[in-house]
Protein backbone atom coordinates (compact mmCIF):
# COMPACT_ATOMS: atom_id res chain seq x y z
CA UNK A 1 0.00 0.00 0.00
CA UNK A 2 1.24 3.69 -0.78
CA UNK A 3 2.19 5.12 2.44
CA UNK A 4 0.64 8.54 2.60
CA UNK A 5 2.93 11.89 2.92
CA UNK A 6 1.46 12.78 6.48
CA UNK A 7 3.42 9.27 7.30
CA UNK A 8 6.63 9.98 6.03
CA UNK A 9 9.54 10.88 8.44
CA UNK A 10 11.91 13.89 8.50
CA UNK A 11 14.29 12.39 6.37
CA UNK A 12 12.19 11.15 4.22
CA UNK A 13 9.97 14.35 3.71
CA UNK A 14 13.28 16.15 3.11
CA UNK A 15 13.73 14.40 0.10
CA UNK A 16 10.59 15.45 -1.63
CA UNK A 17 12.71 19.48 -0.97
CA UNK A 18 12.94 21.61 -4.63
CA UNK A 19 16.22 22.07 -4.62
CA UNK A 20 16.00 25.56 -6.95
CA UNK A 21 15.99 28.78 -6.43
CA UNK A 22 13.36 31.01 -7.36
CA UNK A 23 14.10 34.58 -8.27
CA UNK A 24 16.76 36.92 -7.36
CA UNK A 25 18.54 38.41 -4.35
CA UNK A 26 16.57 41.70 -5.06
CA UNK A 27 13.38 39.98 -6.78
CA UNK A 28 12.72 36.94 -4.73
CA UNK A 29 9.91 35.91 -6.66
CA UNK A 30 9.79 34.40 -9.88
CA UNK A 31 6.65 33.56 -12.34
CA UNK A 32 6.49 30.37 -14.30
CA UNK A 33 3.85 29.04 -16.92
CA UNK A 34 3.63 25.24 -17.64
CA UNK A 35 1.91 22.91 -20.22
CA UNK A 36 0.62 19.91 -19.32
CA UNK A 37 0.92 17.70 -22.34
CA UNK A 38 1.36 14.10 -23.56
CA UNK A 39 5.55 15.68 -23.95
CA UNK A 40 4.79 16.53 -20.21
CA UNK A 41 2.05 14.91 -18.37
CA UNK A 42 2.76 15.93 -14.97
CA UNK A 43 5.45 17.92 -12.28
CA UNK A 44 6.34 15.40 -9.73
CA UNK A 45 5.83 15.65 -5.96
CA UNK A 46 8.09 17.99 -4.45
CA UNK A 47 7.82 20.95 -1.44
CA UNK A 48 9.67 24.14 -1.41
CA UNK A 49 10.19 26.74 1.89
CA UNK A 50 8.25 29.74 -0.67
CA UNK A 51 4.47 30.00 -1.24
CA UNK A 52 3.08 29.27 -4.65
CA UNK A 53 -0.41 30.58 -6.27
CA UNK A 54 -1.20 28.91 -9.70
CA UNK A 55 -3.64 30.15 -12.21
CA UNK A 56 -5.16 27.78 -14.64
CA UNK A 57 -5.33 29.07 -17.57
CA UNK A 58 -6.76 26.73 -19.76
CA UNK A 59 -7.76 23.36 -19.96
CA UNK A 60 -8.39 20.79 -17.02
CA UNK A 61 -6.20 18.95 -14.83
CA UNK A 62 -5.76 17.36 -11.02
CA UNK A 63 -3.40 19.13 -8.81
CA UNK A 64 -2.35 16.85 -5.22
CA UNK A 65 -1.26 19.11 -2.29
CA UNK A 66 -0.68 16.79 0.80
CA UNK A 67 -2.37 13.64 -0.59
CA UNK A 68 -5.62 15.79 -1.53
CA UNK A 69 -6.23 15.68 -5.03
CA UNK A 70 -8.36 18.81 -6.80
CA UNK A 71 -9.47 18.87 -10.15
CA UNK A 72 -9.23 22.40 -11.35
CA UNK A 73 -10.64 23.85 -14.17
CA UNK A 74 -9.66 26.84 -17.07
CA UNK A 75 -9.72 30.43 -13.82
CA UNK A 76 -9.07 28.06 -10.98
CA UNK A 77 -6.92 30.02 -7.99
CA UNK A 78 -4.64 27.31 -6.64
CA UNK A 79 -2.58 28.03 -3.68
CA UNK A 80 0.24 25.78 -2.20
CA UNK A 81 1.28 26.78 1.32
CA UNK A 82 5.22 26.64 1.89
CA UNK A 83 6.21 23.36 2.78
CA UNK A 84 3.34 21.44 1.19
CA UNK A 85 4.02 18.54 -0.65
CA UNK A 86 2.21 18.76 -4.18
CA UNK A 87 2.08 17.34 -7.83
CA UNK A 88 0.50 18.37 -10.87
CA UNK A 89 -1.23 15.65 -13.32
CA UNK A 90 -2.72 15.46 -16.73
CA UNK A 91 -6.50 14.09 -16.62
CA UNK A 92 -6.99 11.99 -19.08
CA UNK A 93 -5.69 13.22 -22.77
CA UNK A 94 -6.43 17.22 -21.54
CA UNK A 95 -3.98 18.96 -21.86
CA UNK A 96 -3.32 22.10 -19.19
CA UNK A 97 -1.65 25.66 -19.34
CA UNK A 98 -0.54 27.15 -15.89
CA UNK A 99 0.69 30.43 -15.00
CA UNK A 100 2.58 30.71 -11.58
CA UNK A 101 4.55 32.95 -8.96
CA UNK A 102 6.19 31.15 -6.57
CA UNK A 103 7.44 34.02 -3.81
CA UNK A 104 9.35 33.96 -0.13
CA UNK A 105 6.36 35.76 2.10
CA UNK A 106 9.46 37.32 4.24
CA UNK A 107 9.27 39.44 1.27
CA UNK A 108 6.37 40.96 2.45
CA UNK A 109 7.51 41.31 6.23
CA UNK A 110 8.80 44.00 7.76
CA UNK A 111 12.21 43.79 10.03
CA UNK A 112 10.13 45.92 12.64
CA UNK A 113 7.72 42.74 12.75
CA UNK A 114 4.67 44.52 12.71
CA UNK A 115 1.35 43.53 13.05
CA UNK A 116 1.18 42.01 9.38
CA UNK A 117 3.72 40.27 10.20
CA UNK A 118 3.24 38.79 13.34
CA UNK A 119 -0.95 38.52 13.06
CA UNK A 120 -1.15 37.37 9.45
CA UNK A 121 2.31 36.91 7.75
CA UNK A 122 4.40 34.77 9.91
CA UNK A 123 1.53 31.94 11.09
CA UNK A 124 1.71 30.84 7.64
CA UNK A 125 5.30 30.76 7.80
CA UNK A 126 4.76 28.32 10.40
CA UNK A 127 2.19 26.26 9.12
CA UNK A 128 -0.15 27.38 12.19
CA UNK A 129 -2.62 29.02 9.13
CA UNK A 130 -3.41 27.20 5.92
CA UNK A 131 -4.72 29.13 3.21
CA UNK A 132 -7.61 27.45 1.23
CA UNK A 133 -6.11 25.36 -1.57
CA UNK A 134 -8.25 26.34 -4.42
CA UNK A 135 -10.51 29.29 -5.27
CA UNK A 136 -13.10 28.28 -8.28
CA UNK A 137 -14.56 30.55 -11.09
CA UNK A 138 -18.33 30.49 -8.93
CA UNK A 139 -16.78 31.87 -6.06
CA UNK A 140 -18.53 34.69 -4.85
CA UNK A 141 -15.63 37.29 -4.43
CA UNK A 142 -13.86 35.20 -7.35
CA UNK A 143 -12.72 38.45 -9.33
CA UNK A 144 -11.05 40.14 -6.76
CA UNK A 145 -8.53 37.61 -6.91
CA UNK A 146 -8.54 37.11 -10.96
CA UNK A 147 -7.82 40.83 -10.96
CA UNK A 148 -4.71 40.33 -8.30
CA UNK A 149 -3.41 37.45 -10.02
CA UNK A 150 -3.49 39.55 -13.77
CA UNK A 151 -2.12 42.29 -12.44
CA UNK A 152 0.63 40.30 -10.86
CA UNK A 153 1.50 38.40 -13.74
CA UNK A 154 1.00 41.69 -15.85
CA UNK A 155 3.13 43.33 -14.15
CA UNK A 156 5.84 41.19 -14.49
CA UNK A 157 5.81 40.21 -18.23
CA UNK A 158 6.12 43.85 -18.80
CA UNK A 159 8.52 44.86 -16.39
CA UNK A 160 8.27 48.27 -16.52
CA UNK A 161 10.19 50.55 -14.01
CA UNK A 162 8.30 49.95 -10.62
CA UNK A 163 6.53 46.84 -11.87
CA UNK A 164 8.26 45.13 -8.43
CA UNK A 165 6.11 47.16 -6.35
CA UNK A 166 3.25 46.09 -8.58
CA UNK A 167 3.74 42.81 -7.57
CA UNK A 168 4.49 43.46 -3.95
CA UNK A 169 1.04 45.38 -3.39
CA UNK A 170 -1.03 42.84 -5.13
CA UNK A 171 0.27 40.53 -2.91
CA UNK A 172 -0.55 42.26 0.07
CA UNK A 173 -3.87 43.10 -1.30
CA UNK A 174 -4.72 39.73 -2.25
CA UNK A 175 -3.66 38.40 1.55
CA UNK A 176 -5.77 41.21 2.90
CA UNK A 177 -8.89 39.49 1.02
CA UNK A 178 -7.79 35.88 1.76
CA UNK A 179 -7.97 37.16 5.71
CA UNK A 180 -11.02 39.61 5.02
CA UNK A 181 -13.34 36.31 3.51
CA UNK A 182 -12.15 34.01 5.58
CA UNK A 183 -9.87 31.82 3.41
CA UNK A 184 -7.18 31.16 5.80
CA UNK A 185 -7.74 28.69 8.25
CA UNK A 186 -6.22 28.14 11.65
CA UNK A 187 -4.46 25.17 12.62
CA UNK A 188 -4.55 26.23 16.43
CA UNK A 189 -6.16 29.07 18.62
CA UNK A 190 -3.19 31.85 19.06
CA UNK A 191 -3.55 34.98 20.78
CA UNK A 192 -1.61 36.84 18.74
CA UNK A 193 -1.68 40.75 20.21
CA UNK A 194 -1.10 38.91 23.71
CA UNK A 195 2.37 37.34 22.32
CA UNK A 196 3.46 40.00 20.41
CA UNK A 197 3.34 42.67 23.45
CA UNK A 198 5.29 40.03 25.15
CA UNK A 199 8.01 39.97 23.15
CA UNK A 200 7.94 43.81 22.17
CA UNK A 201 10.59 44.46 24.69
CA UNK A 202 13.37 42.04 22.89
CA UNK A 203 12.40 43.08 19.28
CA UNK A 204 13.01 46.81 20.28
CA UNK A 205 16.37 45.88 21.66
CA UNK A 206 17.14 44.14 18.33
CA UNK A 207 16.42 47.21 16.64
CA UNK A 208 18.34 49.75 18.28
CA UNK A 209 21.44 47.44 19.34
CA UNK A 210 21.54 45.13 16.10
CA UNK A 211 25.46 46.33 15.78
CA UNK A 212 26.59 45.17 19.32
CA UNK A 213 26.58 41.98 20.66
CA UNK A 214 22.96 40.95 21.78
CA UNK A 215 22.35 37.48 23.94
CA UNK A 216 19.36 35.56 24.11
CA UNK A 217 19.70 35.32 27.82
CA UNK A 218 19.53 39.39 28.27
CA UNK A 219 16.56 39.54 25.15
CA UNK A 220 14.26 36.89 27.79
CA UNK A 221 15.08 38.94 31.05
CA UNK A 222 14.09 41.89 29.12
CA UNK A 223 10.90 40.40 28.69
CA UNK A 224 10.59 38.76 32.30
CA UNK A 225 10.85 35.26 30.69
CA UNK A 226 13.18 31.71 30.89
CA UNK A 227 15.53 31.60 28.07
CA UNK A 228 13.63 28.15 27.03
CA UNK A 229 10.29 30.00 27.03
CA UNK A 230 11.35 33.28 25.66
CA UNK A 231 13.33 31.14 22.53
CA UNK A 232 9.51 29.27 21.84
CA UNK A 233 7.48 32.05 21.98
CA UNK A 234 9.66 34.46 19.93
CA UNK A 235 9.48 32.23 17.19
CA UNK A 236 5.86 31.81 17.38
CA UNK A 237 5.32 35.44 17.59
CA UNK A 238 7.87 36.61 14.75
CA UNK A 239 7.89 33.22 12.46
CA UNK A 240 11.64 32.95 12.88
CA UNK A 241 14.23 31.76 15.39
CA UNK A 242 15.39 34.56 17.79
CA UNK A 243 19.07 34.17 16.22
CA UNK A 244 16.93 34.37 12.70
CA UNK A 245 15.38 37.34 13.41
CA UNK A 246 18.58 38.75 14.33
CA UNK A 247 20.55 38.04 11.82
CA UNK A 248 17.54 39.05 9.76
CA UNK A 249 17.55 42.45 10.87
CA UNK A 250 21.86 43.14 11.01
CA UNK A 251 21.28 41.61 7.17
CA UNK A 252 18.76 43.88 5.43
CA UNK A 253 20.90 46.87 7.45
CA UNK A 254 23.74 45.29 5.27
CA UNK A 255 22.02 45.18 2.03
CA UNK A 256 20.55 48.64 2.46
CA UNK A 257 24.21 49.96 3.13
CA UNK A 258 26.17 47.91 0.05
CA UNK A 259 23.68 49.88 -2.14
CA UNK A 260 23.86 53.37 -0.86
CA UNK A 261 27.47 53.70 0.36
CA UNK A 262 30.70 53.11 -0.66
CA UNK A 263 32.11 50.76 2.15
CA UNK A 264 34.15 48.12 1.76
CA UNK A 265 32.33 44.33 2.94
CA UNK A 266 34.45 44.59 6.01
CA UNK A 267 33.15 47.81 7.15
CA UNK A 268 29.65 46.77 6.39
CA UNK A 269 29.82 43.55 8.26
CA UNK A 270 31.39 44.99 11.33
CA UNK A 271 28.86 48.31 10.94
CA UNK A 272 26.62 45.62 11.22
CA UNK A 273 27.56 43.50 14.34
CA UNK A 274 29.44 40.79 12.55
CA UNK A 275 33.18 40.26 13.62
CA UNK A 276 33.73 37.72 11.22
CA UNK A 277 33.33 38.94 7.89
CA UNK A 278 33.42 35.10 6.39
CA UNK A 279 30.54 34.21 8.42
CA UNK A 280 28.82 37.33 7.50
CA UNK A 281 29.48 36.30 3.84
CA UNK A 282 27.80 32.77 4.51
CA UNK A 283 25.13 34.68 6.00
CA UNK A 284 24.36 36.99 3.72
CA UNK A 285 24.46 34.21 0.44
CA UNK A 286 22.63 31.84 2.49
CA UNK A 287 19.15 34.47 2.78
CA UNK A 288 20.17 36.14 -0.54
CA UNK A 289 21.59 33.92 -2.80
CA UNK A 290 24.70 35.92 -3.99
CA UNK A 291 27.65 37.64 -2.22
CA UNK A 292 27.51 40.89 -0.35
CA UNK A 293 30.08 42.20 -3.83
CA UNK A 294 27.65 40.84 -6.50
CA UNK A 295 24.71 41.99 -4.42
CA UNK A 296 26.67 45.94 -4.47
CA UNK A 297 27.14 44.93 -8.74
CA UNK A 298 23.59 43.86 -9.55
CA UNK A 299 22.46 46.50 -7.62
CA UNK A 300 24.06 49.46 -9.20
CA UNK A 301 23.54 47.58 -12.63
CA UNK A 302 20.21 47.93 -12.01
CA UNK A 303 19.98 51.26 -10.85
CA UNK A 304 22.02 52.35 -14.17
CA UNK A 305 19.39 50.61 -15.81
CA UNK A 306 16.48 52.33 -14.16
CA UNK A 307 18.58 55.57 -14.55
CA UNK A 308 18.26 55.08 -18.54
CA UNK A 309 15.39 53.11 -19.38
CA UNK A 310 14.51 51.81 -22.81
CA UNK A 311 12.35 53.74 -25.22
CA UNK A 312 8.72 52.98 -24.77
CA UNK A 313 7.05 50.37 -27.15
CA UNK A 314 3.71 50.37 -28.44
CA UNK A 315 -13.65 29.71 -3.27
CA UNK A 316 -14.03 25.76 -3.89
CA UNK A 317 -11.91 23.70 -1.28
CA UNK A 318 -13.41 20.12 -1.77
CA UNK A 319 -10.88 17.28 -2.39
CA UNK A 320 -11.83 14.61 -5.46
CA UNK A 321 -10.54 11.21 -6.25
CA UNK A 322 -7.03 10.48 -7.62
CA UNK A 323 -6.60 11.24 -11.43
CA UNK A 324 -7.29 7.77 -13.13
CA UNK A 325 -4.86 6.60 -15.89
CA UNK A 326 -6.25 7.28 -19.63
CA UNK A 327 -8.13 4.24 -20.34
Amino acid sequence: MKRKLSELNKEEFKQFHENKVHGTALRPFAKYRTVICEKLPGISAHWHEEMEIIKVQEGTGSICIDDKWFSVHKGDIVFVNPRKIHSISRYKSEDMVLDSIIFNLRILESTNADACSIKYLAPIINGTNLVTRVIRTKFSDYHVFDQNMTTIMQAYNDAIPGWEMAVKANLFWLFYHLYHLDLVHRAEHIDESRESESVQPAIDCIRENYAEEISIKTLASLCGFSETYFMKLFKKATGMTCVDYINGVRLSQAANHLLVTSSSIIDVALGVGYNNVSYFNRQFKAVYNVTPKEYRRIGREQSKAFANPAPDVSADDEPVEAPAGDE
